[in-house]
């Protein structure tokens, strides 16, 4: 009788599941896509706001990829390497936008000089000897991010062919298939990215402080390096039976699904917090036009240009150059948008009651709080 007993599909696969799913889906897509556009309309200060754009369009990428995964879970792998694909120019984003904070290569040499790093579990140098913080440390920080944006897709491109082949199973730690040697390689490159970040963020810790830094670092790294964890671990748990699947559901199939109903809620929560940690308010009245906004074809044009990638490559020819060290000696180029775009103020920042306030500074005038 056990053995003719219906072996109900699980539940993250169902209808319902779906449904819940596609509510804190849909909730954290409208709400970033108001917040991205608040910031389109307030393009005040492009060279900043242009990273803030990018690492805001995380969420509704990771949401709707896994929402629609969760739906086509035959066909979730494909929706999850555009997803995976971005994070790693997420990371990116993320120094290069902290860079921009502290005025680019050249200022947080000039900032850091004489600094050196203490040995520290925290920053995961504890077994490292003391440094002295040089451009060679500078270009270490976007190199350890660059490489991660460059492994990620030759990765995801690897592991459809290997999926294709029947050669990938997620959680087969088998030597003879594909998951173990990718993911020693991805979490290999993550790491390396993850550890850039915090060496910079203990090197400049004190110059960020302004801009809020550890909610910032905080919300990058839980969605993109605790998701990886998370998807290990329940790839993990099926395999070991903690997660039973069934007919209906091929192996390693139930726990991606459980995978993307997570990240789902996950990116209501992350929608939610991004309006703290990247706020477009402090840029309201950072060019002096109080309560001028930008016309739809200036939006869609703010926007073409945030999505434009060559800056990044840009940026790779750079740091992955020889004449690395003569470019901070001479100077960075830290803006590459049209400089026709960039205000003509200069703009500090400071802590105040509610965030970031934003001081603007006329040549010649005496400061003023907006």
């Amino acid at each position: 009788l056990v053995g003719k007993k219906k072996v109900m599909a699980p539940w993250v696969t169902t209808d319902a599941a779906w449904a819940v799913a596609g509510i804190f889906a849909w909730f954290s897509l409208l709400l970033t896509c108001y917040h991205i556009y608040r910031h389109l309309q307030h393009w005040s200060w492009p060279s900043q706001q242009k990273w803030i754009v990018r690492i805001l369009f995380m969420v509704p990428i990771y949401a709707l990829a896994s929402w629609l995964s969760l739906r086509f879970f035959h066909l979730s792998i494909y929706f999850d390497t555009v997803r995976d694909v971005y994070e790693a120019f997420v990371i990116y984003n993320f120094l290069s936008l902290c860079f921009e904070y502290l005025g680019g290569e050249s200022a947080i040499m000039s900032a850091i000089q004489g600094r050196s790093n203490k040995p520290s579990w925290w920053t995961c140098t504890c077994c490292i000897r003391e440094f002295a913080y040089t451009p060679a440390f500078l270009r270490f920080c976007k190199q350890g991010t660059l490489q991660f944006c460059f492994v990620k897709p030759v990765m995801a491109l690897i592991i459809i062919v290997l999926y294709a082949n029947h050669d990938y199973d997620s959680g087969d730690l088998r030597p003879d298939g594909g998951y173990l040697y990718v993911a020693i390689v991805y979490n290999t490159s993550i790491t390396v990215a993850l550890f850039a970040l915090m060496l910079f963020y203990a090197a400049t810790s004190d110059l960020l402080s302004p801009y809020q830094p550890v909610l910032k670092f905080l919300i990058v790294k839980s969605v993109i390096f605790l998701s990886f964890w998370q998807g290990v671990a329940l790839a993990i748990a099926e395999k070991i039976n903690i997660i039973t699947s069934t007919d209906s559901v091929q192996s390693g199939e139930l726990a991606t699904a459980y995978q993307n109903f997570l990240i789902c809620i996950e990116m209501a929560l992350a929608s939610v917090l991004h309006l703290y940690a990247f706020p477009w308010r402090p840029y309201l009245h950072a060019d002096g036009m109080r309560g001028r906004l930008t016309s739809s074809s200036s939006v869609s044009r703010n926007l073409k240009s945030t999505l434009n990638p060559t800056d990044m490559i840009d940026d790779t020819i750079r740091n992955f150059s020889r004449a690395y060290a003569h470019y901070v000696s001479q100077g960075d180029d830290d803006s590459l948008e049209d400089p026709s775009e960039r205000p003509q103020l200069r703009i500090s920042a400071r802590r105040g009651d509610e965030g970031i306030l934003l001081h603007t500074h006329q040549p010649h005038d005496h400061d003023h709080d907006h």
